[in-house]
């Protein structure tokens, strides 16, 4: 039998017997990183919501979780804090010993393997498409060489065939299988995914259509807009990767001026504004948000 790395998993190593049983309930993992604190962010991004057929409650909830991340040669990750769940603070790197090297894995890489402790979490409500955050880090690169790990990484295969490890990243929570006394805990996690993506899908569930909406859905822009065109109220959301991040939300007109400002505190996650233009004349008109010293503008239209 496989052990799961991490020994706070220990006690559900017996987990791993069933590693090819996966739950229709999926999620992904995916990092974060905040330019001004220097930190990063790991998060869950369910593919369901809650309620569900599996789980009445409106909050998710799970006892065993394990992150896996894939960083570069020498990437040293300190200060680990927990956003939800309890997490190893003092993970172990591998990657670099003889046995790895000597399969085949990635000589340029290395891997932290989290765990969560195996205590029942409340992780909060689950919408489909958007980010919870687990815990937090800071490390000594750029954050596009931090990822969560890719089931398929060679990395995952060694452990398991040479050393019997679990090192792959897995999530279980009460949505993972039906609740019956002889339901077996199934695996959920399916992926990594990139800000970039998460953002996408998330506009695209709002109702988002065709280029000129996607194309401003960047890493530069974590904001989402709808519906446009728009006759009443017009709803923004902000994507933060802190907690109480200053925005300023502006609608401009064809002239250039300020018509409508909100001013809010946004939370980690998403962040939802609603605008009321249906006062407004009809026409083209911008929403500019202003954030951590930068701004981005969507254009919408105003129709009766």
């Amino acid at each position: 039998m496989k052990r799961i790395f991490t020994s706070a998993l220990l006690l559900w190593g017996c987990l791993t017997a069933n590693a090819q049983l996966t739950s229709p309930f999926k999620v992904n993992y995916m990092v974060t990183f905040d330019e001004e604190t220097k930190s990063y962010t790991t998060w869950v991004v369910p593919d369901y919501d809650t309620p569900n057929i599996h789980n009445a409650d409106t909050e998710e909830k799970g006892a065993t979780a394990q992150v896996t991340l894939k960083v570069p040669k020498g990437f040293v990750l300190s200060n680990l804090r927990d956003i939800r769940g309890t997490w190893e603070k003092k993970p172990v790197k591998l990657g670099s010993e003889p046995v790895f090297r000597q399969a085949g894995s990635d000589s340029r890489s290395e891997y932290y393997v989290i765990g969560k402790a195996p205590v029942e979490t409340n992780y909060g409500s689950f919408r489909k498409d958007e980010p919870v955050a687990l815990f937090s880090f800071t490390g000594t690169v750029a954050a596009a060489e931090v990822k969560a790990i890719e089931n398929s990484d060679p990395f995952i295969h060694i452990a398991d065939e040479m050393l019997s490890l679990n090192v792959g990243s897995s999530f279980y929570s009460r949505s993972g299988q039906r609740p019956t006394v002889t339901s077996v805990p199934l695996e959920q996690f399916s992926a990594p995914i990139n800000r970039q993506t998460m953002l996408t899908k998330a506009a695209e569930k709002a109702g988002m259509t065709g280029s000129g909406h996607s194309a401003e859905l960047n890493a530069n822009a974590p904001v989402i807009t709808y519906p446009n065109p728009v006759s009443d109220v017009l709803t923004v959301r902000y994507f933060s990767e802190k907690e109480n991040a200053p925005v300023r939300f502006e609608l401009i007109d064809a002239r250039g001026n300020v018509i409508s400002t909100s001013n809010i505190k946004a939370k980690l996650g998403f962040t939802t504004v609603q605008m009321n233009v249906g006062t407004f004349s009809d026409g083209a008109y911008l929403i500019r948000t202003v954030a951590e010293k930068q701004s981005f503008t969507h254009k919408v239209v105003k129709v009766n």
